[in-house]
């Protein structure tokens, strides 16, 4: 049996046993067992986190899904996951730990209606997402490509950027959405290569600048879990992969390196990807400062437990990020 197929196997077995402790209990349950949980949606939860002081509560817990994501730290994982961490146990253990824990029952039709609506939001939130890249255009020649000059990428655009005008904001209860600019937008695509968001920098000035709002980089879709690919048509063959958290980082690394990037959107994410079973050796591209080494440091861990083996990168000394040491702009 070769490695990668029995990493593969593994790995099986694993989100087996955490999709049947998914299923089994409510992660929202777990939680109130240590703090105060309230109603923050129609399938949301939230509560104050549990791995960082907080007074306003940012944790925001899925029973549906069976998962947790704070918007304070950007800790994020699945119910096992959750005890794993809380309780400072093994997997094994926290398995256990569920078992014993007397939590409530979950009715299996609550808990299968409830998992309908999510996929139903999830859909309608990928097609949105899918028909603003429909009408998207490709970079060359528009304002998407002339804020990649500007960043100091003059690498052809890969095909998984492209030029559009776009809604800065959607408001799914009352239906409305905020007026149409100018953007680049990334494709994210999930393990089996399909579109289930979008990555927009919003542009000024004919792509000279980003936009002068509070956001200008947002998402739409739904990102967890997939990636923005660049090279990955000429790459696509080794055995490692090089994984960074933003979108010009990624074209900077794939540029200079002419190697294969996959772009995750935060950090935090890197773990929650849909790596190809290639995939043996994942090198760890971060920003090079406090927080960005704090969360590298964190996500190796992480990525290790899946089976990787992990190499790690930073910009040269004086650089923030990858794009800096592109263009030279010393922090």
């Amino acid at each position: 049996m070769s490695r990668n197929t029995a990493r593969a196997e593994r790995d099986a077995a694993f989100r087996q046993a955490v999709d049947e402790a998914k299923q089994r209990y409510n992660i929202s349950d777990v939680v109130a067992r240590t703090r105060k949980v309230i109603r923050a949606g129609k399938n949301e939860k939230r509560a104050l986190c549990a791995f960082h002081n907080e007074r306003t509560p940012s944790m925001q817990l899925n029973d549906a899904k069976g998962t947790y994501h704070c918007f304070g730290c950007n800790a994020s994982g699945d119910i096992v996951k959750y005890v794993m961490k809380t309780e400072n146990i093994g997997f094994l253990d926290a398995m256990k730990w569920l078992g014993a824990a007397s939590l409530p029952g979950v009715d299996p039709a609550q808990r299968a209606k409830a998992a309908a609506e999510d996929e139903g939001d999830r859909q309608r939130a990928i097609d949105r997402a899918q028909a603003v890249w429909d009408k998207a255009i490709p970079a060359p020649g528009t304002p998407a490509e002339v804020y990649l000059r500007s960043r100091g990428i003059i690498m052809p655009p890969p095909h998984t950027i492209r030029f559009a005008t776009t809604p800065a904001w959607y408001d799914d209860e009352t239906g409305q959405c905020g007026p149409d600019l100018p953007a680049l937008v990334g494709a994210v695509v999930d393990g089996d290569d399909q579109l289930i968001g979008l990555q927009r920098i919003f542009l000024a000035d004919g792509g000279k600048q980003k936009a002068r709002m509070d956001k200008p980089k947002r998402s739409l879709g739904r990102i967890k879990g997939g990636a923005l690919r660049i090279n990955s048509d000429a790459y696509s063959v080794g055995d490692e992969l090089i994984v960074t958290e933003g979108p010009e980082d990624g074209l900077s690394l794939a540029q200079e390196l002419g190697a294969e990037v996959w772009v995750t959107l935060g950090t935090a994410m890197m773990p929650y990807i849909e790596y190809p079973r290639r995939i043996v050796s994942i090198v760890i591209a971060g920003q090079n400062d406090a927080a960005g080494r704090a969360a590298v440091e964190k996500v190796e861990e992480e990525l290790i437990e899946h089976g990787y083996s992990t190499r790690i990168m930073w910009p040269a000394e004086g650089f923030k990020d990858w794009n800096d040491q592109l263009r030279g702009i010393r922090t």
